[in-house]
């Protein structure tokens, strides 16, 4: 038991080497669309037999002023039962001031309102030393109603969850 607790640790920090390197070489914009492209890709992986149905697709609509990243959607028999809007976040080690993921519940919030989502995902990168949001799904509904914030590996099981408890 120990050995497999210290060998899914070195992987974790294999993978936490490996992020740091890879946002080392990326300006800031091309950072933040890795992650979105990142997302995209592993929706896309499982897309045609786990979600043949649903809508996932970059929200377009700026009409308002702001849009999020992405909204999901799916329905059975034509009937929409679970909607997503998905924001993601991220920064260069290198970045002056520090986002805190925080600093975007407010705009998540409006944007998830506006487009008629019954739920706020931010999938974020930022705060990578607080244990609060590196140990998993972190709901934070007490701030802002049906709000989660989760790491990138989170991503589909999340979606996964919370079509299950619709």
């Amino acid at each position: 038991k120990e050995e497999n607790l210290n060998a899914i640790i070195n992987l974790k920090n294999e993978e936490i080497e490996r992020l740091k390197d890879f946002k080392a070489k990326q300006s800031t914009k091309a950072v933040g669309e890795s992650l979105e492209i990142y997302c995209m890709n592993q929706f896309n992986k499982i897309r045609s037999y786990t979600f043949p149905g649903a809508y996932f697709e970059k929200d377009n609509d700026s009409k308002s002023g702001s849009k999020g990243d992405f909204i999901f959607r799916d329905y059975i028999d034509g009937e929409e039962y679970i909607s997503i809007m998905f924001e993601m976040k991220n920064e260069v080690d290198t970045t002056a001031t520090k986002h805190k993921n925080e600093d975007f519940f407010k705009e998540l919030d409006k944007d998830r309102m506006e487009k008629n989502c019954e739920y706020a995902i931010l999938v974020s990168l930022l705060e990578a030393d607080n244990d609060l949001y590196n140990d998993g799904i972190v709901d934070v509904s007490y701030r802002y109603d049906k709000m989660y914030v989760i790491r990138p590996q989170f991503f589909i099981q999340i979606i996964c969850l919370l079509r299950s408890a619709a």
